[in-house]
């Protein structure tokens, strides 16, 4: 083996170590600060007299299933002076869903449900959209809530 190609593996191994030495250290890290990970508001209680609302996030678009069974994706129906609870959750990456006109702002996140509550005041059509980037379409993930009265 020439002094050249020890050279060189010496250096792959190095950068190797470095490599594995910060997953370590981050693995670490992550496994002790789970707390500080946003969790559910209310520790995930529902207050009792709202509706839940499930929200998937993916790409490129938001799904709503509503307690009798029915969907709409990119279309959020409320009813104005109605408590709500959306339970969101993501099929692939992160999201973040945003209702500008509520100052509403609720992650989704693979594989750790969040959710957030609220009551709409006043009818209309509002705008809502993702505000993570998520992928090439990101721009495709808005759409409305239209609050009936």
């Amino acid at each position: 083996m020439s002094a050249k190609s020890t050279h060189e593996y010496l250096w792959l191994i190095g950068v190797l170590l470095v490599l594995l030495g910060a997953a370590v250290l981050n693995f670490n890290y992550v496994l002790g600060h789970q707390a500080n990970i946003a969790q559910p508001e209310n520790n995930g209680a529902v207050p009792a007299n709202s509706t839940i609302i499930n929200v998937t996030g993916y790409q490129w678009a938001w799904s709503f299933t509503y307690q009798n069974g029915t969907t709409s994706t990119d279309y959020l129906y409320v009813t104005a002076g109605h408590n709500y609870t959306l339970q969101v959750v993501s099929k692939d990456v992160i999201h973040d869903l945003l209702i500008p006109s509520l100052g509403l702002q609720v992650y989704a996140v693979p594989g750790h449900p969040n959710q957030v509550s609220f009551e709409p005041t006043k009818a209309g059509k509002y705008i809502f959209e993702c505000v993570e980037y998520c992928g090439k379409d990101h721009y495709l993930m808005r759409g409305y809530m239209e609050v009936s009265a």
